[in-house]
């Protein structure tokens, strides 16, 4: 399930989002102002591990800053 980057359309705030493939046209309400916002990337691409559970918010990179190359 892909963790997507938003950016509001009425306060400028940006946010994650998790978002289902089969829910990809729906756009995502700002969690602070209730606004509709734009999609600006992808943050994440989460999938399940070899146990058969995921891990939410792991990801393979290792140190470095968490910065965005969307922005």
């Amino acid at each position: 399930m892909p963790l997507y980057e938003y950016r509001c359309g009425a306060c400028s705030r940006v946010f994650e989002a998790y978002t289902r493939l089969s829910d990809e046209g729906k756009k995502a309400a700002c969690p602070a102002c209730g606004g509709a916002s734009e999609k600006i990337g992808i943050a994440l691409f989460r999938t399940a591990g070899a146990g058969g559970g995921s891990k939410p918010g792991g990801s393979s990179c290792r140190g470095g800053s968490r910065r965005s190359p969307f922005r």
